[in-house]
């Protein structure tokens, strides 16, 4: 049934015999009136160009340069002198006066009374004699030996141990410490921080604003009036009548492959 159709189709395009006599000479076409002017409104699809302003930011990485301050140890040789407060002795010689005490013999002068006993008579007198040749005259057994002490002052001497000094001038060495300064020259690192800039390349995003018109192509369907005459009309027809033709033959043989696949 699909065969049939579509060879139905086939005949309505091939074009139709011509019959006549046994001459060779064509036939004729009949005259016929010329059709009349056909118009219809067709959509097309007409495209134009559209510009559209953009502002948009365009960003690249630069390497900026940035610094800051930093510090480091920085050391120079520096000479400078050391003292110190020595102290040494200092002698000198003195002569100190040492005395001993010692003894020696004088003589000592004193007065001493001294008593002695003497023995003499004593008598009884009477005067004798006359004018003036009276004298006192010891009476006769009347006279006795009577002890007398008689006492004198005697100056007398003696040796004695009187303490002096003995003094001599002894040399002796006095020795002071005496304060001195001694210097001597150290050499010594001499540190100070110093300032430098410390720089490194740190990357960062530089961007700017692009102000900037972009074409857009753009498309709208626009009524169309377009005016066919018979002829060309007929050959509109025609075309689109091969192009159903071609589908339906490719359609019936896809559908003879398919039975074909089934029964085996």
């Amino acid at each position: 049934m699909k065969i049939i159709l579509v060879l139905s189709l086939c005949s309505l395009c091939s074009p139709a015999p011509q019959y006549g006599g046994g001459s060779s000479q064509p036939a004729r076409a009949p005259v016929q009136a010329s059709p009349e002017v056909a118009c219809r409104t067709e959509y097309a699809e007409v495209w134009d160009t559209e510009y559209v302003e953009t502002e948009t930011q365009e960003c690249q990485t630069v390497q900026v340069k940035q610094c800051n301050t930093a510090y480091k140890k920085q050391c120079v040789p520096k000479q400078r002198q050391e003292c110190q407060t020595v102290y040494k002795p200092v002698c000198k010689t003195e002569y100190q006066q040492v005395c001993s005490q010692k003894y020696r013999d004088e003589t000592e002068y004193y007065t001493e009374t001294e008593c002695n006993t003497d023995y003499k008579q004593d008598c009884e007198y009477q005067w004798e004699g006359t004018g003036n040749n009276k004298v006192w005259a010891p009476i006769q057994g009347t006279c006795k030996n009577n002890a007398y002490d008689k006492c004198g002052d005697v100056q007398k001497e003696r040796l004695k141990q009187v303490p002096y000094n003995d003094c001599s001038d002894v040399p002796k060495q006095v020795c002071n410490d005496v304060p001195s300064q001694e210097c001597r020259t150290v050499t010594e690192q001499s540190c100070s921080q110093v300032p430098y800039q410390n720089c490194q390349n740190v990357p960062k995003q530089e961007c700017q604003a692009v102000h900037k018109k972009v074409p857009k192509r753009v498309s709208k369907r626009v009524p169309k009036k377009v005016c066919d005459d018979g002829v060309a009309m007929a050959v509109l027809y025609r075309g689109r009548l091969r192009q159903l033709v071609a589908v339906v033959l490719r359609f019936a043989l896809m559908l003879q492959r398919n039975k074909s696949n089934l029964k085996w």
